[in-house]
């Protein structure tokens, strides 16, 4: 093959690899998220009498994530989203006992992630659908933890505030948590997040 063949496979690499790059976009972001687990059964005498009123429990904390944008179709660009998260509440849905992260969830996700072209490009909506993995006592009556297959769904929308800075404004999201094994809590939690927080991308 000749040199000047071998010379232009190089620039059409080059080139595919300069497009792709510019369809891609690179996001790291870090929210404040707030949880609600429901269908726990209150283990008191009497209904409702839990430390968090029974049912459900509202643990808060950290979550943070990254996310890769891939390619554009139509008004949709695709990518793909991972993230973890850290909840903790002093409130428990199956004791009346309360006290300093009575109730922990931990959590980790990826999923597919698309953004909706706009006529106002400063605004990115989104819609992500993400399963996992996650660990948390929520169903139990003692500090011992279930782990859980979790799946969830978000819709959100970050706002462009800097070149590389987005405000996101809030995630709303829906899932379930199903125990993984045996264990003495119920087998299937349902779970609804709210977050807001930081995006920090390429431009």
């Amino acid at each position: 093959m000749s040199m000047r063949i071998w010379q232009g496979l190089a620039v059409a690499v080059a080139a595919l690899g300069c497009a792709l790059g510019a369809r891609a976009q690179l996001g790291v972001y870090g929210t404040y998220t707030a949880n609600q687990l429901s269908g726990i059964t209150c283990y008191q005498p009497a209904p409702g009498t839990c430390s968090s009123g029974g049912g459900k429990v509202n643990p808060s904390g950290i979550s943070g994530g990254l996310f890769y944008m891939l390619h554009d179709f139509g008004p949709l660009r695709l990518g793909v989203d991972v993230r973890g998260a850290s909840a903790r509440s002093n409130k428990s849905a199956t004791t009346s006992a309360g006290g300093a992260n009575a109730t922990e969830s931990n959590s980790a996700l990826g999923g597919v992630r698309a953004t909706i072209r706009t006529p106002f490009p400063f605004i990115k909506p989104y819609a992500q659908v993400s399963a996992g993995w996650a660990r948390s006592d929520a169903a139990e009556q003692t500090h011992s933890y279930d782990n859980f297959v979790m799946y969830e769904g978000f819709i959100g929308a970050d706002i462009r505030v800097l070149p590389m800075l987005d405000l996101r404004l809030p995630e709303l999201g829906i899932g379930n948590m199903n125990r993984i094994g045996s264990g003495g809590g119920v087998s299937s939690i349902g779970v609804k997040t709210v977050a807001v927080g930081i995006v920090l991308h390429l431009p």
